[in-house]
């Protein structure tokens, strides 16, 4: 069953009117007719099924029914990751929302071949529009959000807003994401930074240890910077039971 998002203004009475690019994929794409079923979820993560009742030319009106259960993971996963270039910034995003990511943070970091620009306004809304899609199509309650890229000195701040923050680098010596995520409880946020296709410098991962994260491996192979960052996900996400993890 197809799975869309709506905001608090598009309900009224029980019914939600869903427009643009949505409205558009279920009537022309998915030819859907009214009597069929689909998923739709609110902004606060809320989903249910929902009966289509008309479809106009830009629009399609669906009746609420029966409440779903919520698919999101009990601790939230912040990405950080470092700016890619071509099309690995999209794959990112799109499947580590398929893995649970609940936010993204892109940065910059000394080493990124990729550059922050003045289009960053206009990847932000293709990002978005990525993350969404990868949210229906993986049954996810939300959207996870996309902050607006930061330079390398603004994300060392943010590091004091989470309860763990795990730095990937190749220098961590041998030790695993396991022993930093130790006592984590649902509820708890977690930042996961990841860096560009030439790595961190050690400048970077000594003033980022000293700013509260903690350095670990995802073993003694080099991965992809594209590959360590959904790597990084989905060990963090089995490590804290997400995932058929403990």
């Amino acid at each position: 069953m197809s799975r869309f998002f709506y905001a608090n203004s598009q309900l009224i009475n029980e019914e939600v009117t869903l427009i643009g690019d949505d409205a558009r994929h279920l009537s022309r794409v998915l030819r859907a007719s009214p009597g069929d079923f689909i998923e739709l979820c609110s902004d606060a993560g809320q989903c249910r099924t929902a009966e289509v009742i008309s479809i106009g030319k830009e629009t399609v009106t669906c009746r609420l029914a029966e409440i779903l259960p919520d698919r999101e993971s009990a601790v939230h996963v912040t990405l950080a990751f470092a700016s890619l270039k071509g099309e690995k910034t999209d794959f990112v995003l799109q499947k580590a929302t398929e893995l649970g990511v609940s936010a993204f943070i892109p940065f910059c970091s000394s080493r990124c071949v990729a550059r922050i620009d003045k289009k960053a306004g206009d990847k932000l809304i293709r990002w978005e529009k990525i993350v969404r899609s990868a949210a229906g199509q993986s049954l996810r309650s939300r959207i996870p959000k996309i902050f607006s890229p930061l330079d390398w000195t603004q994300l060392l701040r943010e590091f004091s807003n989470y309860q763990k923050t795990a730095f990937f680098w190749e220098g961590a010596g041998e030790r695993p994401l396991a022993p930093v995520l130790k006592g984590i409880s649902p509820g708890d946020n977690i930042l996961l930074v990841t860096g560009p296709e030439g790595g961190f410098s050690r400048i970077e991962a000594e003033v980022a240890m000293a700013g509260g994260a903690e350095a670990v491996t995802l073993g003694p192979r080099i991965l992809r910077a594209e590959t360590a960052a959904l790597a990084s996900v989905a060990v963090a996400l089995y490590e804290v039971g997400e995932m058929g993890g403990r």
